[in-house]
């Protein structure tokens, strides 16, 4: 009886030695585990129930001077196919064309080509497609919500407003130049998710949103010289044409329009990229005529030139410096408000051969011709004057007529507001916040006197019967204003530019409008047949629409 229990208690102590080191063991590797990856396993554990996600921001809305949405982010739908776990047979594949409106053999090829498991096999989806899908249910069909950049006023603001990227991020005009200020901050969620992905507790950093940005732009009349631009240029086949718009007593833009353009909100099929550029600040071209008033004020404050004078340019041409200068017939004795009227080439060289090129390039420079207009912070071009040391006496008269320098029709509306500001030059700003620039205090550039007496040529250059702006005339308004016709060869065949500048005097509200035509062939090409009326129009329809408040 003795002997069976000292051999109970032996085994029994052996197993509880086992036992004793297996607990040794598990608790120095408990120990082990808790000092040395404790923080691994944690983040594994959580791994399995987290969830973070972002929350993305809107960016800021650009709008015209009125509060009109020019560029917003929307929310757009697409639906993503998981490819494990969609079942690709003929019943799913119908539901699904009948869906999303896309043919089956469609379908099948986006699945096949798709390199990743997740893919997109459509975009922009509208509210029928999303709530067919919806209905449907298919498992590993998936819609996607997301921001998209929108502009809701299409292809007549493209070029002012600008572009983004697939992310929304800047990468034209307006939208690229204030890209920090339109973005905003996206947000976070990172908490746990429970049952069927639902998400719980967890800490939140909410989006904050861009800002707003207000354009001087007037849509109503960036709409209506868009409109008169499709006419003309479809009219006589020009390559491309600009229409700037300003106020020139507070030197607001009002309208930068151009053609060719696009439309921002569908850029697939686009192949020329010229269509990108914004030609009323980025193009750059010899003037003709619309240079004259410019050279006249000069010609007047010098005072080597009496304002009785008259020029006699018969028989209606003219050879200086080995170069022959015609006007359009033989006008005989001028004086000078009939020099600018009806716009004499002769006359203009003979009384700018009188002048010293120093003195002539001070005043053309005093305009801003050779400026880079940076206070209307998109991307422009720097007017081209060259240096008068360099120039020959030749190449200074025919500055005087428009020939030998570069500017963009915006150069054009800041010169002519100095003639509607009575001798003040005033720097053009595109963006109701003036923070935005580091605008100037107006400066004179003419005496009050002369920008005065060259209103009075620009007001017969229209009015009088036989002024070559005549056609820019509109019933119940004062305008004055110049044209403008340039000629080059290109490819040895003759190309115009045809040109008109003007503004509505002693008028509330008060606009200046600059039409430029460019690529002109064949007949209909002078800046008084085709550049005069469609300034006319605009300038109708603009104060009408300004007067009415619509």
């Amino acid at each position: 009886m003795s002997s069976r229990v000292n051999i109970y208690s032996g085994r029994n102590f052996f197993l509880i030695i086992i036992l004793l080191v297996g607990f040794l063991l598990l608790f120095s590797r408990l120990i082990y585990i808790k000092t040395f990856q404790d923080s691994f396993l944690e983040e594994r554990s959580y791994s399995k129930i987290k969830s973070i996600y972002q929350i993305p921001s809107r960016r800021g809305k650009i709008l015209d001077r009125n509060g009109r949405i020019l560029a917003l982010d929307i929310n757009t739908y697409s639906l993503e196919i998981d490819r494990l776990s969609f079942n690709s047979s003929k019943t799913n594949l119908s539901l699904l064309s009948e869906a999303i409106n896309l043919d089956i053999e469609k379908i099948i090829q986006r699945i096949h080509l798709a390199s990743s498991r997740y893919f997109i096999i459509k975009k922009d989806l509208d509210q029928f497609e999303i709530e067919s899908l919806k209905k449907i249910k298919l498992k590993g069909a998936h819609i996607l919500q997301k921001l998209k950049r929108s502009y809701p006023q299409g292809e007549a603001f493209s070029h002012v407003v600008g572009l983004t990227d697939t992310d929304r991020n800047g990468i034209q005009g307006t939208e690229l130049v204030f890209d920090k200020f339109l973005k905003g901050k996206d947000g976070s969620f990172e908490g746990s998710r429970g049952p069927k992905g639902i998400k719980l507790d967890g800490k939140r950093s909410e989006a904050v949103d861009g800002r707003d940005l207000y354009l001087t732009i007037d849509s109503r009349l960036q709409s209506i010289a868009f409109l008169e631009l499709s006419k003309i240029i479809q009219k006589t086949k020009a390559i491309s044409g600009s229409v700037v718009i300003i106020d020139p007593r507070t030197s607001e833009i009002l309208s930068l329009t151009n053609l060719p353009t696009f439309n921002p909100n569908n850029r697939k099929n686009i192949s020329d990229l010229s269509v990108f550029r914004n030609r009323s600040t980025l193009d750059i071209f010899e003037p003709g005529s619309v240079m004259k008033p410019l050279a006249m004020s000069a010609i007047l404050e010098s005072g080597l030139i009496k304002e009785s004078e008259l020029v006699n340019t018969s028989p209606g041409w003219i050879e200086y410096g080995g170069y022959k200068t015609s006007d359009f017939r033989d006008f005989g004795s001028l004086n000078l408000n009939e020099v600018i009227s009806r716009s004499s080439n002769v006359a203009m060289v003979k009384l700018c051969d009188q002048h010293d090129k120093d003195y002539l390039f001070e005043y053309f420079s005093n305009f801003g011709l050779d400026s880079d207009l940076t206070n209307i912070l998109i991307p422009a071009t720097q007017g081209f004057l060259p240096k008068y040391s360099i120039i020959s006496e030749r190449d200074k008269v025919s500055f005087c007529y428009g020939y030998g320098l570069s500017i963009s029709a915006l150069h054009i509306a800041q010169a002519y507001s100095v003639f509607a500001n009575r001798g003040l030059l005033k720097e053009l700003y595109l963006y109701l916040d003036k923070d935005l620039s580091s605008l100037k205090n107006p400066k004179r550039v003419l005496d009050e006197g002369t920008a005065l007496k060259i209103e009075d040529m620009l007001l017969e250059t229209v009015n009088a019967r036989y002024g070559t702006g005549r056609k820019a005339g509109v019933n119940g308004l004062l305008i004055a204003g110049k044209t403008g016709t340039a000629e080059r060869i290109v490819k040895s065949e003759k190309e115009y530019t045809a040109t008109f500048s003007g503004y509505s005097v002693e008028r509330d509200p008060s606009l200046l409008i600059v039409v430029v035509l460019r690529g002109l062939k064949g007949e209909l090409h002078s800046g008084g047949e085709v550049a005069a009326p469609t300034f006319s129009e605009i300038m109708n329809k603009s104060m009408r629409t300004l007067e009415l408040g619509i």
